[in-house]
């Protein structure tokens, strides 16, 4: 009780995360859970359709560090991790010529509890800074910099937005899923190729060897290797996720297939090889459905007006729209975009309206009436009242209507989140059960093989027992995958 009390009086901080694999309700719910283990966690919120985790945590609750660190212990990428409020400054560094140089500075500027990451850049003697609330202003910045024996020549405000930040975040992820489906493509589509004949019309010499090359990189490298660390990463942190179970149904069938060099049998390592590749190409599908919705979003976050002619000191100056506050005087010209919401207090117009409320036909406006950012003025010379500017526009007010549709779940989806995060465990159980059940129970199972073999050319009845209890928890694997990546590319 006394912890909650203190906790409560305590102050609030809000950390965003981007996590590209957060794909669907069961994503969610295991980051959701493992963030929510923290000490010093509030409240976490998760959108899908953004793939974002917003996370309010008390003063002594984790950094957007730990949580990232969390959140990839559990086994999924984080590409970007930071705290609301934060800012990202420049810093020029003459004399940093070299990795020792850079890892001093680094090391140096990790010790401050306000500065949240470090990047450098050897080539053009920068340090990129992220500071978060209780960060060092640009001169304590540039003291302890100058602690370390390094001269700072400049220190600027890094220009990049976060929705641009966000939306190379996405588009790197999709480039990488786009790779990793095309380099596990190629081999697979080969495999398939010789795997028609070999098994219907002719036998291929050394059939096994060449299958076996051209599986390994699909099943081991790229993006085989990157599923199975995320499925150790899962299990290490007690989370199932379906990169679990995505490796569990190809490492067994391809380890199977190598004993195809020393025992006779049917050869499996194409199942390995399939299964990935049908997985990498979900990842690549999913990746980029999600990141046409958040396209649409940026655009129309893009219709607003860059900048603003307003009044400053009885004389007229251009700034981004960024910087306007409320009461500013701004001077809109015909063809202009209106910067912001406001109010009209000199001269009188025709404003194309469609952008906020779907007229096509302009509207009249004049002294006293309300106007909307991101309109265009049709003619007249117009003085407007910034009324509302940043998050509180008319066209930031839909965009967050919009980020909160996405995220939010109506009562059956609830219900499917309870049932998902069930899901991996609870195959897992039945694959067990499957493999348990041959072994104990072969002689009573072999003649649904024999069944099978007369129209099935795969099926081999005079397999060992253990092979076939393998093959038949696989199998359970296999399908398990196969009904989840179908009920997700049907969300999509």
């Amino acid at each position: 009780m006394d912890n909650t009390r203190q906790q409560g009086s305590q102050a609030q901080r809000e950390i965003e995360l981007i996590v590209p694999g957060m794909g669907s309700d069961h994503c969610a719910g295991i980051v959701s859970k493992t963030i929510g283990r923290m000490d010093g966690i509030d409240t976490v919120k998760t959108n899908i359709a953004k793939h974002r985790v917003s996370v309010r945590s008390f003063s002594s609750g984790p950094d957007a560090q730990a949580l990232k660190q969390a959140v990839e212990g559990a086994g999924y990428d984080v590409t970007s991790a930071r705290e609301l409020g934060a800012r990202t400054v420049k810093v020029t560094v003459p004399g940093m010529g070299s990795d020792h140089c850079a890892g001093i500075i680094k090391n140096t500027l990790a010790r401050h509890s306000g500065v949240q990451s470090t990047s450098t850049n050897i080539a053009n003697h920068s340090v990129t800074v992220v500071l978060g609330k209780d960060g060092p202003n640009d001169q304590a910045l540039k003291t302890l910099i100058e602690g370390a024996g390094y001269d700072v020549a400049a220190i600027t405000e890094d220009g990049g937005d976060d929705e641009d930040q966000a939306a190379a975040g996405e588009e790197a992820y999709l480039t990488l899923a786009w790779r990793r489906l095309w380099i596990a493509a190629i081999p697979a589509t080969l495999i398939m190729l010789l795997m028609v004949p070999h098994m219907f019309w002719q036998p291929i010499p050394g059939y096994l060897a060449i299958v076996v090359v051209l599986a390994f990189p699909v099943v081991f490298l790229y993006g085989g290797a990157a599923t199975h660390k995320a499925a150790w990463r899962s299990l290490k942190n007690g989370t199932f996720n379906m990169d679990v179970l995505i490796s569990m149904g190809s490492l067994p069938p391809f380890l199977i297939g190598l004993v195809g060099f020393v025992y006779p049998m049917t050869s499996f390592v194409e199942m390995a090889a399939t299964i990935m590749t049908f997985h990498l190409l979900g990842r690549f599908l999913e990746a980029k459905a999600k990141g046409k919705a958040s396209e649409a979003i940026r655009r129309l976050l893009t219709l607003g007006a860059k900048t603003a002619h307003v009044e400053r000191d009885g004389e007229e100056v251009e700034i981004p729209v960024k910087e306007l506050v409320a009461g500013d005087i701004m001077l809109v010209r015909p063809g202009d975009k209106v910067p912001t919401d406001g109010e009209v207090v000199e001269g009188e117009s025709h404003l194309d309206e469609s952008i906020a409320t779907g007229e096509s036909v302009p509207v009249y406006k004049a002294v006293g009436d309300k106007v909307i950012g991101a309109t265009i003025n049709k003619e007249g010379r117009l003085r407007v009242k910034a009324t509302r500017v940043g998050g509180d526009t008319f066209l930031a007010q839909v965009v967050k209507l919009i980020d909160e549709a996405q995220g939010s779940r109506v009562p059956i989806q609830e219900f499917a989140d309870r049932m998902t995060g069930r899901f991996v465990p609870l195959v897992l159980f039945i694959a067990l059960g499957s493999l348990l059940a041959w072994l104990l129970a072969a002689d009573s199972l072999r003649p649904i093989l024999e069944w099978g073999a007369g129209f099935l050319p795969w099926v081999d009845p005079s397999a060992a027992t253990p092979v076939l209890a393998i093959l038949a928890a696989v199998a359970v694997l296999v399908i398990a995958v196969l009904v989840h990546s179908g009920w997700r590319r049907q969300r999509l």
